[in-house]
Parts: C-alpha cells; sequence; structure tokens
C-alpha cells in the first residue's frame, strides 16, 4: 500500500469512533498542557529568581575583598598582594572579561550655592562599559578623561544651602550637568563658616559628562571618576591629613582604597572589580580567587540557593507532568488494543488480499501518531491559556512581584519558551507511537484464519 493510502485509511478508522478516538486525544492534550505548565512555572520561577537577584547587582561582578591581607591560604601559602599584578593576573584568568581596583572616597562638593558630601568611586575608565553601569544621559568615561566624572541619579539629592539656618535641600530639578562643580577635601569647604583647618586647600575643578539612571546599586548614590585620578587624589588627601596633624580640622577619611598594613606587608587595594565573560564562568573564577586567600562575593550565590531550595518543588511539577502523559499513554494504548479486538475480521482480510505485515503495523502507529499530533496541537494551545490567565491573575508559586528603583515590578508567573513548545510538538507523537508499537505488533501477529472467523 502506498504511503498516502495508508494515511487516509489511519484518519478514516480514527473518524469510525469519533468519540473515543476524541476522549483519547482529550487524554493526551491534558498531558501534554500538564508537562508544560509544569515546566512554565519552574522555568519563570528561576528567571524570577534571577531578576530578584540582578536587582542586588550586576550577576556576573564578583566582589574581591582583601580581608585576609598577612595570613595563609588553605595549603599554608602567603595571601598575596592585592596590588596591580594580582588585577593583572585576575584578567588573566579564563572566563574574566577585565577587572577593575576600586578606590574609594569622600569629598566636598560646591555646585553653585548649594554643597554636599559626596563619595567618589575611582574605577578604570574602561571598565564602565563593562560593569553594565546605565549611563542614561550624557556618556561614560573614557581614555583620556581627568577630573570627568559620571553622577549617580541620587547624588543631587543631597545638596543643600549652607547659608540657610534650617534645612534648606536643593529643588526637585536641581541638575549638575549645568552647574559650575569644585571639589576639596577640605570638610568646612563652601561653608557659611570660617575653615578650622589652617592648611588651605585649592578646589579642583570637575566636570560632568553623564548621569547615571536608577539602578539599585551603590552607583546610584556615588560619583565614578577615572582610577588614575581618584588615585592622586587619595595621595593628596593623605598629605593634607599629615599636614593638619592626622585628620583633625576639616580632613577626610576614605573608606576603600590603597592603604598600608598594620603587617608592613606593603601597599594594596581592599577591593577589586572581576567582570565574568558569562554566566557560567561566574563560579569558577570565584573559585580561583578564593584558592588565592581572598574573599569574594557575587549576587550568583544566592541565585544558586535559591535554586537549591526550589529545586524539590521544581521535580515535583516536572513529576507532576510526566504522571499526567504516562496516563494518556495508556490511554492510547488502550485505546489501540480495543481497535485490534473490534477490526480482528478487518485484520485478517486486510492479510487474505495481499497486505504485508508491516502496512497492518503502520495503520495502526499512524493511527497512534495521528492522536498525538491532535493531542499534542491541543495540549500547546491550552498551555498559552492557561499560561496568559496564570499571567493576568498572579498565580504564582514562587513570588512574582519584587520592588525596583522604579517601583513595584510584577514578574510572569508562567513562561513558555519556544524551545518548550517545540519539544511538547515532537514529544507528544513519539510518545503516542511508543504507545502504539506494542498494540500495532499485536495486529502483525493475528491469525489470518482465526481473525476471518472473527464475528
Amino acid at each position: 500500500m502506498k504511503f498516502m493510502d495508508l494515511l487516509i485509511l489511519s484518519v478514516k478508522n480514527l473518524w469510525r469512533h469519533k468519540l473515543r478516538s476524541f476522549l483519547t486525544i482529550l487524554g493526551v492534550m491534558i498531558g501534554t498542557c500538564a508537562i508544560v505548565i509544569m515546566l512554565s512555572l519552574g522555568i519563570a520561577m528561576n528567571r524570577n529568581f534571577m531578576e530578584q537577584v540582578s536587582q542586588m547587582g550586576n550577576i556576573m561582578q564578583i566582589q574581591v575583598f582583601n580581608y585576609n591581607q598577612g595570613g595563609k591560604t588553605p595549603e599554608g601559602n602567603d595571601i598575596p598582594v592585592l596590588d596591580d599584578t594580582m588585577v593583572a593576573n585576575f584578567e588573566r584568568m579564563d572566563g574574566v572579561q577585565g577587572a577593575t581596583p576600586v578606590i574609594n572616597i569622600n569629598v566636598k562638593m560646591l555646585a553653585g550655592k548649594y554643597v554636599s558630601y559626596i563619595n567618589i568611586l575611582g574605577i578604570k575608565s574602561e571598565m564602565v562599559g563593562l560593569l553594565d553601569i546605565p549611563v542614561s544621559s550624557g556618556r561614560p568615561l573614557q581614555g583620556g578623561d581627568t577630573n570627568q566624572m559620571v553622577v549617580g541619579g541620587y547624588v543631587a539629592q543631597n545638596f543643600y544651602n549652607p547659608k540657610s539656618y534650617r534645612w534648606d535641600p536643593a529643588p526637585p530639578d536641581f541638575d549638575l550637568t549645568e552647574e559650575k562643580l569644585t571639589i576639596s577635601w577640605d570638610m568646612d569647604y563652601g561653608e557659611n563658616m570660617q575653615s578650622s583647618s589652617k592648611v588651605k586647600v585649592k578646589p579642583i575643578k570637575v566636570e560632568v559628562v553623564g548621569t547615571i539612571s536608577q539602578s539599585g546599586s551603590e552607583y546610584d548614590w556615588s560619583i565614578l571618576m577615572p582610577f588614575e585620578t581618584v588615585k592622586q587624589y587619595q595621595k593628596d588627601i593623605e598629605k593634607y591629613n599629615k599636614q593638619i596633624g592626622g585628620g583633625s580640622g576639616g580632613g577626610v577619611i576614605f573608606s576603600r582604597g590603597m592603604d598600608s598594613y598594620s603587617s608592613g606587608s606593603g601597599k594594596g587595594y581592599q577591593r577589586v572589580i572581576v567582570k565574568a565573560k558569562n554566566i557560567d564562568t561566574v563560579v569558577p573564577v570565584m573559585d580561583r580567587i578564593k584558592e588565592l586567600g581572598y574573599e569574594c562575593y557575587s549576587p550568583i550565590q544566592m541565585l544558586e540557593d535559591m535554586k537549591q531550595q526550589s529545586a524539590g518543588l521544581r521535580q515535583i511539577l516536572l513529576g507532576i507532568g510526566i504522571m499526567s502523559f504516562v496516563i494518556a499513554a495508556i490511554g492510547i494504548a488502550n485505546t489501540m488494543y480495543m481497535s485490534i479486538y473490534e477490526r480482528t475480521r478487518e485484520i485478517g482480510i486486510l492479510k487474505v488480499i495481499g497486505a504485508r505485515l508491516k502496512d497492518i503495523k503502520h495503520i495502526f502507529m499512524l493511527e497512534a501518531g495521528w492522536i498525538g499530533i491532535f493531542g499534542g496541537l491541543m495540549g500547546v494551545a491550552l498551555s498559552f491559556l492557561l499560561s496568559f490567565l496564570l499571567n493576568k491573575f498572579n498565580v504564582s508559586i514562587g513570588g512574582s512581584v519584587i520592588w525596583t528603583p522604579d517601583g513595584q515590578k510584577t514578574l510572569p508567573s508562567s513562561y513558555i519558551p519556544y524551545w518548550l513548545t517545540l519539544m511538547a510538538l515532537i514529544f507528544s507523537p513519539l510518545a503516542s507511537l511508543v504507545a502504539g508499537l506494542l498494540p500495532s505488533r499485536r495486529a502483525m501477529k493475528l491469525s489470518v484464519m482465526k481473525a476471518i472467523r472473527q464475528e
């Protein structure tokens, strides 16, 4: 028999028993829908975890801290100084896209008639883009910049009028990009009083070249400047603090940067940011850094903890979906066996008139395949409908509401990627063919004489 004849005959056989065929297809539809929906809930849960962790910082950034300077590694080796040589070593590691030391200083800024205490972060200019710092207006730092800066979205909110006798903040539309800016490490600079320090500090003119949009990170309240410039500022601050007697009388204390350790092991950075090439290389890079004796942190650690805690729930969801489809497969096998018993005489006649055994097998396999195809299509369609309803009414098992700098954000409760749809459309017919394999072999082995005498 021709393949087209087999196709037509298999469809006619299903149509002869419309109700039974429909109920079997309905079972496959429910099984397919169950698998897709259960997987979509687990996928949405992982995506929501990723979104939540992303609010804590770029997941591919590794914060390296030199807390253990002067100590020993687990192998008994000296922990090396976190200096430029070690930063270059980080950059050469497999899976690392770039690295930058971080210098953190606090200074006084004057903008028009307003002043503020500001936090400056010194990083390598070329790393601003790699660290995915969201510069919303202007431009990021670039090579050749010296006293240029990129300001965080909340920095302007800290400016106030020092000549007022009460708290007089800058207006909401205060724009640092339109002001003439100067900074000083004399903490009395710009105030309506005489400086308590006898050492004069010449203010430095700075320029805003870009603004950072709200990101929920430390950059919102900080100012970014080129690393070498801030490094020089820090040296000047150290010199100024010594001149005024170790920090009294208007000096500034910086929280992170280059500092001498009491162990006498030299100078080193207290913090370095390492950017991994992709999410798969973050953990291996962290492991190699920890082997050197440094402490490091990345939001991916929290993501891994979330996934481990929810692993059992996702396995239960998958198990429910698979069980539903197994029940549907049993229904297919039952339908095929019932069809064989009802059509025993027909099978015998087909053998008598010369139908090949494989033709008989193909007829029943095609019937099972059609059940899988129609059930799979209907199951996927139902899955998209249920996914839409779950998202519309925010039915979630993994917390789909988070807070962002822009306010409350609702994450999808169910997410069906294209690959899951494709897998469902392939898996459903294949599973149906497997379910129809034994019944079709049963039809092939029927005795011709017994089949013809069957009433």
